[in-house]
């Protein structure tokens, strides 16, 4: 079945992100989410970071990103948002029972043919399809922020996850002008599993009083030339999201991956980076 039609669930930062790339390939996306503000909110965005960082430099004209958003409809009825569509992807919460519950329901809705997608970036794909009876079609793919401009996607095969999905899965993908590494599934994948294990034990580092947080921050950009440091990275994707991804990893993969007690201290007063202004940086 070709796909032409995409329902992403969730309007957050992903979930709006996935929706802009997939609306720029030509697809038709509806963009689902029970909150209405959030829904305009996101339409908003999208047409900020389309002339912002497109239009504005001449890689798009202003008729072409009027296209694109022509092709994202905004829907809070799930089951309406479903009707018609080749894929869903969500991007909802990275909760395990949440997910598992949502699969669930889509399952026993969409057509059979329907690929069933998570946008999880730690999560085990084989886990999450438990409740499903159609497990065959679940499969994990992993974008990553902003969804418009990084050049990756992680495309994870679950235990059930059938050759054909596969296949499928990694056409869509690719036909988003992305790199495609097919990963099987185990907690964190490829990227998840390092970069936490380098946050986590930088954060260990400034705990310590090994150097200060600039200091590590800049000796990582310098030494390995990444465009940011560890300790600015943990707070843009959130503190909270790293603790909530080390306490899941610990408990599958063992205390190595324990989150460092000042990461733990940090989220416990609200500590979270960008999202409250104050991390391990003052925003």
């Amino acid at each position: 079945m070709e796909i032409k039609n995409v329902c992403v669930i969730g309007a957050g930062v992903m979930g709006s992100g996935i929706a802009q790339l997939a609306a720029t390939h030509g697809y038709h996306v509806n963009l689902v989410d029970i909150n209405e503000g959030l829904l305009k909110k996101a339409k908003v965005s999208i047409d900020k970071n389309l002339n912002r960082f497109f239009v504005s430099k001449n890689k798009i004209s202003s008729e072409e990103a009027e296209n694109i958003l022509n092709r994202i409809r905004l829907i809070t009825n799930r089951d309406e948002a479903i009707k018609g569509v080749q894929m869903v992807v969500e991007a909802v919460y990275e909760d395990m029972a949440l997910k598992q519950q949502l699969l669930s329901d889509l399952d026993e809705k969409c057509d059979k043919e329907v690929i069933l997608a998570s946008n999880t970036s730690s999560l085990s794909i084989t886990d999450m399809a438990m409740k499903s009876k159609s497990r065959e079609r679940i499969v994990g793919i992993h974008f990553f922020n902003p969804a418009p401009v990084m050049k990756l996607i992680e495309l994870i095969k679950g235990k059930n996850t059938s050759d054909e999905i596969m296949d499928r899965a990694k056409k869509f993908s690719e036909s988003l002008n992305k790199t495609v590494v097919t990963v099987n599934d185990s907690p964190g994948f490829i990227t998840t599993r390092l970069i936490y294990v380098l946050c986590n034990e930088a954060i260990n580092m400034k705990q310590e009083g090994i150097a200060s947080t600039e200091d590590i921050d800049t000796a990582v950009k310098l030494a390995f030339n990444f465009p940011m440091g560890p300790l600015e990275l943990s707070d843009l994707v959130g503190n909270d999201i790293y603790l909530h991804i080390g306490e899941y990893l610990s408990e599958k993969l063992g205390q190595y991956y324990q989150p460092s007690p000042l990461l733990i201290e940090m989220v416990k007063d609200n500590q979270i980076g960008r999202k409250t202004k104050k991390g391990f940086y003052n925003y």
